[in-house]
């Protein structure tokens, strides 16, 4: 009983204890809450994060950005440039800011978050567009900081100054090109109006099957099918997506490849069957060379006697981008002897590929650093015993220099067999975008003409 009675007594007594002290507790957990809060707000800088999903979108004046942000007025709307060796605030002293704005403009464009990033890596030839501020009018600044993304700056009516970024508009458009091969596959791309990231990225994914030294011949044709991003402000190209599809037809053998993604999410590109049209390594790894020596024996153009010549000579003009063949490892990079600037790619543990008299190589280009198929590596020179600009091409099979136009070479991989009926689906997508984009373009040129036609009457 007397034990019952001491622990009963003893609870009640932490009880009023615990009462009695809790208000006071809980002030102080209060108080340190606040006063914690309280310092985090003062002491931390205030940033707008870029959340681009959050953006909203420019305008093509700094007329309606203003009407956009409720900014105060603005007239006399000029443009100008970003020159060379000028920062922001160089240039809006150039074209008239006073100092006082200046500042104003700059520190409010540091707020942001990335601001200082954004403030030193300004390109060069950036379009400015301005408004000075006057006695009744505000002051404004809109930059085309990069292809997609505007800052604008702008006074609020008690004439403080506020920046944001807005999000260019842009557009996807499919396109569809056909072209005729005159002269050379360049030109005749260039002439239908392929852009040359495209063209460039159409000569990789056809070089691993093409040689284009020796199959192009004029008649032959192409087909290509990718998607344009459109700056909707400007009506001008922004950059391409990857090709869909493409179709090349030499002297009636045409080849067709399809894009599908992979497992990793990259697009490849497969004939109908899901065959890869990667190969190890590429016939040419150059763009529009000319082919002058091949794979035997000939007579040395330095040297003077008859030598076997373990490689193919490809003429083009020095600084022609060179590409790695395939994926690899560079074995080595640098002086080599008669080679002059040399580059030894090992793709396998059969394969190696040799480029030699080189202008120059790639700064990303060191011994163990891994390349990728179609990536410039360096550039066509006349480096060490040599006549002039040219690359010199060797490809080694178990450290044999071989005749790299006689060699089989094992394709890349192909489309699962669990993924075939998927893979053909999309085959069938991208023939009926095809067949709707030759409708298009067929009225199209159906009311050219007839616009052409009633002209003339």
């Amino acid at each position: 009983m007397k034990k019952v009675f001491k622990i009963n007594t003893l609870f009640k007594v932490l009880t009023v204890v615990v009462f009695c002290t809790l208000p006071f507790f809980s002030l102080h957990v209060k108080n340190a809450i606040a006063s914690a809060f309280n310092i985090d707000l003062n002491n931390s800088p205030v940033k707008r994060p870029i959340d681009l999903a959050s953006l909203q979108e420019s305008s093509d004046t700094i007329y309606n950005m203003t009407q956009k942000v409720g900014a105060k007025l603005t007239t006399e709307i000029k443009k100008t440039t970003l020159k060379k060796n000028e920062t922001l605030s160089t240039a809006l002293s150039r074209i008239k800011f006073n100092p006082k704005d200046i500042n104003f403009i700059v520190e409010s464009i540091y707020s942001l978050k990335g601001g200082k990033n954004i403030l030193n890596t300004l390109p060069v030839g950036m379009d400015i567009s301005y408004s000075i501020p006057t006695n009744l009018t505000g002051g404004a600044v809109k930059l085309n900081i990069s292809k997609t993304r505007d800052l604008f700056v702008w006074q609020d009516f008690e004439n403080n100054y506020l920046s944001e970024i807005f999000l260019r508009p842009t557009k996807l458009e499919s396109t569809l090109i056909k072209g005729v091969i005159e002269s050379n596959l360049y030109m005749s791309a260039i002439n239908a109006g392929m852009p040359e990231n495209t063209l460039l990225e159409m000569i990789n994914l056809l070089g691993f099957s093409v040689d284009f030294q020796r199959e192009i011949r004029e008649g032959d044709t192409f087909e290509i099918m990718f998607t344009k991003e459109i700056d909707v402000l400007k009506n001008s190209l922004m950059q391409t997506k990857p090709i869909n599809y493409v179709s090349i037809n030499l002297s009636g053998n045409e080849l067709i490849f399809y894009k599908f993604y992979d497992e990793y999410g990259v697009p490849q590109y497969y004939d109908q069957e899901g065959k890869s049209s990667k190969r190890t390594i590429m016939k040419t790894p150059i763009n529009g060379a000319k082919l002058t020596s091949r794979y035997g024996n000939r007579k040395h153009p330095v040297l003077g006697y008859t030598k076997l010549h373990r490689g193919l000579d490809f003429a083009a003009p020095t600084g022609t981008p060179v590409f790695a063949a395939g994926d690899g490892v560079v074995e080595k990079a640098g002086w080599n002897g008669s080679y002059g600037r040399y580059i030894r790619i090992r793709h396998s543990g059969t394969f190696k590929t040799a480029y030699a008299h080189l202008s120059g190589i790639h700064k990303k280009i060191r011994i163990g650093s891994r390349v990728s198929q179609g990536k410039v590596i360096g550039y066509v020179g006349s480096s060490g015993r040599s006549t002039g600009p040219h690359l010199h091409y060797e490809v080694l099979r178990n450290d044999k220099q071989v005749n790299p136009m006689n060699i089989k070479l094992p394709s890349g991989k192909n489309v699962p067999k669990e993924k075939l009926i998927f893979f053909q689906k999309t085959v069938e997508e991208i023939m009926n975008q095809k067949l709707a984009l030759e409708k298009l373009n067929d009225n199209k040129k159906f009311a050219t003409n007839r616009l052409k036609a009633d002209d003339s009457n």
